[in-house]
């Protein structure tokens, strides 16, 4: 039997264990959080918390910003 999903959950209703994931426009009325089990330690659930996390680049792979010419025509 397949596991029911969690309903998605406002401020107020969320658990000790609740992934805290926000979803949608914090100004608008359908606002809400992820609502499904953590992973042990982390704040999100597996799906969120691999989104949430971005390995550090190198300085040399990062692109670089051109520097203006400002020299007088």
């Amino acid at each position: 039997m397949a596991k029911k999903p969690n309903k998605p959950k406002a401020l107020l209703d969320l658990e000790k264990h609740d992934c805290r994931w926000p979803i949608g426009e914090p100004r608008l009325p359908d606002f809400h959080f992820c609502g499904m089990p953590q992973v042990a330690g982390r704040p999100y659930c597996e799906l969120h918390w691999r989104m949430s996390f971005q390995p550090s680049r190198s300085r040399h792979e990062q692109p670089r910003t051109p520097v203006p010419d400002l020299r007088a025509a």
